[in-house]
């Protein structure tokens, strides 16, 4: 069965380790028929006075937070209003799709979703069912899907919509996020 076998610098950090002999075994599973069990991941550490490339001396590059932190301390700063907290996590050009007419609708100021959502809902909470990552060169996707419940303008109570939202990761900053839900169809009046 597959054996992969890498040489790090020492230093980094054993979480780190793990979380990359974890992609490791998954981009082996996702490319060979193999079961994870088979599956051996081996690191070896070597001082940094032994690890020289371009004849300089190197030492541990720092590590990427998980995406899928980021992406949940950013929807926790969202649903309690702190923009600023939320803008830390987001790069220069980020950019949201949320439903809407034609294609969604494009914002890319934190300031444009809270008046977009304003007639919408008082407030909307999240539910968390799941969150997956999906990796592809410097770009990690993150997928998380639960429900909602909050209150819509006049007060009225809602819960248990579907939601899912995707997000593009990259070098520890979400550069886009894509929000399919079924709030138009939750909210929409007893008489419909």
């Amino acid at each position: 069965m597959p054996i992969i076998r890498g040489t790090l610098i020492r230093g980094y950090a054993a979480d780190v380790r793990r979380r990359l002999a974890e992609r490791l075994t998954d981009a082996v599973a996702a490319t060979l028929q193999a079961p994870l069990d088979a599956i051996t991941v081996v690191f070896e550490e070597v001082d940094a006075d032994s690890y020289m490339r371009g004849r300089a001396p190197r030492s541990p590059g720092a590590a990427l937070r998980p995406a899928s932190e980021i992406v949940l301390d950013f929807l926790r700063l969202m649903e309690a209003r702190d923009l600023d907290g939320a803008r830390r996590h987001l790069s220069p050009d980020f950019e949201m799709v949320f439903p809407g007419p034609t294609n969604g609708t494009r914002m890319t100021r934190l300031e444009d979703l809270v008046a977009f959502s304003a007639p919408r809902y008082r407030f909307v909470r999240k539910t968390v069912d799941s969150v997956n990552e999906s990796h592809a060169g410097t770009t990690t996707t993150v997928f998380v899907s639960g429900t909602l419940h909050g209150e819509q303008p006049d007060g009225t109570p809602f819960a248990n919509v579907r939601f899912i939202d995707r997000f593009e990761v990259e070098d520890g900053k979400i550069r886009r996020q894509e929000v399919w839900n079924d709030l138009a169809t939750a909210l929409r009046p007893a008489s419909d």
